[in-house]
């Protein structure tokens, strides 16, 4: 498929990375200019910037001409902008530099279409667009793009936006005309909502400069999708143009709350209509769980309670009803999600279209973000893509390279082995496949009003999947919401790691990924009793490091690893996946194992970033390897005394973090650290919160410096899980540790 024209530029010039083109590649660090500089490719027809709020003039109208940029920094004999319209020309497209500033320029008549394209220095140094992020592969070589739209076609462009607590929402909204300057039809602008809130009444057209603006005001706290619509009088139709708005207290931020992951099968039965099994055994087979219990949950409150503030579903899309075998000789069910065999329907195991509409409004009448687990690396056999091109490059191989098999190892064979014979490796090198998996996202997130995504296996897709994907969804921070992609690149607790997750993050890229160093780390720490704290702060830095400001994804657990609580309790031994069938381990029958989880979690809900709860964490839900760690989820009365406690604490902390200014927005600063004790602050002043941490057995009282965090002597700090109050005396506190115990010490 060729891409749409997207947004009212129509165009995505994107570049991540070099791809050699005849020539030696171009050092995209050498001259990216001021910042804010927008270099790379785009139409000539925007008269005034957007977010422009002066004095409308005439409507502008959209040229045909594509203007190419590059901030090289300096100058050079000669560059150059080859691309598919020039056959890859490094002379056919000048760029000249009119001022001698190093920012060079060429204006190009291209019909409308979807091109690859580099920049060409010297005749020689070929190299992508160091400002744009999407790809495209053109003879299998990485390029940058730009799509080109009809400039015959009117568009669509957010001037402004802005929401109050208090329910007022107001929109601006721009016609840009076609190049036929032929005007908007009768009706100028049209634009809908969900849910309804007479949007439509409300709207106000100025026919002389093409603003559209609407003012709503009592809506209640809840989010809010717009789409505009608008054609010409020539019955050219604009892109529509879609714009989310939040009416909240607080305007959000990725990491306000913890992020819940519910999988879905295993989470809660809210209607026994649409239960089904596939006939395995029923550790492997469809639970019951569906769209209808996380309603049920939500309605209850129960994700307020423990302070979340986004829920990461498990695959929404239709799966495999048949049965797939595992790489143990075992036959499985598609309850998980990641069997695709339809790209916009819902299985019928969890519910229906419109209930998972219902389930996402449901969760933003709770001011609760909604992530889909988004399966880009494979698909069913039995999906229609691959049915209809199986043999024309939408797909790498035949299934004879088997990731782990013979000759195609996991690692040296990323991109291209299949997880399993009946799963089909997506080849993200070929556009119509890559465009056509975006646009599906795409779909899910505006049809049913999502708010990002998490994103499997990525590590197993080429660049085009992140690169691509975020440039197409950098479409939806148009209003006031910021979509959110986490990504899942599974790998261990070294520099190694740390650096290979780093590739898949950025603006070029996801938002965050899961932090599997600092998990690996915290299991170590807290699960299993080894390695000072330390060790622990000496991986937290080290992510740092590595990561910047990337709101990443800490967690205790998820359901491709053996439950924590199980772990702590030492009941992990020999062939877990064994275990897990024949002799799976049974909740723990002491005290200790949960207090080292109430820890794990004191640590990592206080950590920066969106931290996880993988479903029944909460309660330490017991579990040898997959599947026998996807239990189905306990509530209420069926919890013992003992996860009944640690489910408080979560809550206790989980609400913490929710609320507590420091805890969702401020810096992280590391206090002390002993064999096992652990103090560190977020947040200074009067938005300061110290967590205070001691694995050891024994009670003691250590003396640790506040310096740097704007607390006179005489403050008083309280302990908000409970424990004893501190006072800054001598620019200190004497922190209480007690035995497996934590606190957080707040103003």
């Amino acid at each position: 498929m060729r891409l749409r024209d997207w947004a009212l530029l129509g165009v995505l010039a994107a570049g991540v990375g070099c791809g050699g083109n005849n020539g030696a590649l171009l050092d995209a660090g050498g001259g990216l200019g001021d910042a804010g500089f927008d270099g790379g490719a785009m139409p000539s027809d925007v008269q005034r910037p957007v977010g422009d709020t002066g004095p409308a003039g005439p409507m502008p109208v959209r040229s045909c001409r594509t203007v190419f940029t590059y901030n090289l920094g300096r100058s050079a004999r000669s560059v150059a902008v080859a691309g598919e319209w020039n056959q890859f020309s490094p002379t056919a497209t000048p760029m000249n530099d009119s001022g001698n500033t190093g920012v060079y320029r060429a204006e190009v008549d291209l019909a409308a279409g979807d091109y690859g394209y580099k920049f060409v220095v010297d005749g020689t140094q070929w190299g992508n667009d160091p400002e744009r992020i999407a790809i495209k592969y053109v003879g299998g070589v990485e390029n940058s793009r730009v799509v080109v739209p009809d400039c015959t076609r009117p568009a669509l462009q957010v001037i402004s936006q802005s929401a109050t607590a208090d329910g007022v929402i107001e929109l601006e909204v721009q016609y840009v005309d076609g190049a036929d300057r032929r005007g908007p039809a009768p009706e100028g602008v049209t634009v809908s909502t969900v849910p309804s809130t007479g949007a439509m009444a409300a709207l106000q057209f100025d026919r002389t400069t093409g603003r559209a603006r609407v003012r709503l005001t009592g809506l209640t706290p809840t989010r809010y999708s717009f789409r505009f619509n608008a054609r010409s009088l020539s019955g050219q139709q604009a892109e529509p143009l879609f714009v989310p708005m939040w009416v909240e207290q607080t305007p959000y931020q990725w990491g306000d709350g913890p992020l819940y992951f519910v999988f879905t099968d295993r989470f809660r039965n809210g209607d026994p209509t649409n239960d089904g099994r596939a006939n395995t055994a029923p550790i492997a087979d469809w639970n019951g769980g569906d769209f209808a219990g996380v309603i049920a949950a939500l309605r209850e409150g129960y994700f307020d309670r423990m302070g979340v503030r986004a829920l990461w579903l498990s695959p929404v899309n239709s799966n495999t009803a048949g049965l797939g075998r595992g790489g143990d000789g075992r036959n499985y069910a598609g309850y998980h999600g990641y069997w695709v065999n339809r790209a916009r329907d819902t299985d019928r195991h969890w519910g229906s279209l419109d209930e998972l509409r219902a389930l996402t409004a449901e969760a933003h009448r709770h001011g609760i973000r909604v992530l889909y687990d988004l399966v880009n690396n494979q698909l069913h056999r039995e999906h229609p893509y691959f049915m209809e091109h199986q043999r024309d490059g939408w797909f790498n191989g035949d299934g004879g390279c088997v990731c782990g098999g013979p000759m195609c190892s996991w690692d040296d064979r990323a991109i291209d082995c299949w997880f399993t014979n009946y799963l089909p490796d997506v080849n993200w090198g070929n556009m119509g496949v890559a465009d056509q998996m975006v646009e599906d996202a795409w779909w899910w997130l505006t049809e049913t009003q999502a708010d990002g995504f998490r994103v499997d296996a990525v590590k197993h897709m080429n660049f085009t999947a992140t690169a691509n994907l975020r440039d197409r969804l950098n479409q939806y921070d148009v209003g006031n919401t910021r979509v959110y992609t986490v990504g899942e690149t599974f790998t261990g607790g070294d520099e190694g790691g740390r650096q290979l997750i780093r590739r898949y993050i950025g603006r070029n890229a996801l938002h965050a990924q899961f932090d599997f160093p600092l998990y690996w780390a915290i299991r170590r720490a807290y699960a299993r009793n080894e390695g000072s704290m330390a060790d622990l702060e000496g991986a937290v830095q080290a992510g740092e490091r590595a990561f910047g400001d990337a709101p990443m994804s800490p967690f205790l657990g998820n359901h491709d690893i053996e439950r924590f609580m199980s772990e702590a309790a030492g009941q992990l031994q020999g062939d877990t996946r064994e275990l897990g069938y024949n002799n799976p381990p049974p909740p723990p029958d002491r005290d200790d194992p949960y207090r080292r989880m109430a820890l794990g979690w004191t640590f990592t809900l206080t950590q920066p970033g969106v931290p996880l709860i993988y479903y029944g964490d909460e309660v330490g839900l017991p579990g040898a390897a997959d599947p026998d760690n996807r239990r189905p989820m306990r509530f209420g009365s069926d919890l013992s005394m003992r996860e009944q406690r640690l489910l408080a604490h979560v809550q206790q902390v989980g609400t913490l973090r929710a609320t507590h200014p420091g805890l969702r927005r401020g810096a992280r600063r590391s206090l002390h650290t002993d064999g096992d004790g652990y103090v560190y602050a977020r947040g200074r002043g009067a938005e300061v919160a110290i967590v205070a941490l001691n694995r050891g057995g024994t009670d003691r009282t250590v003396r640790v410096s506040v310096s740097g965090l704007e607390l006179t002597d005489g403050v008083l700090l309280r302990d908000a899980l409970g424990g004893p109050s501190v006072t800054v005396q001598g620019g200190a506190i004497e922190v209480p540790f007690r035995s497996q115990g934590s606190a957080i010490f707040v103003r």
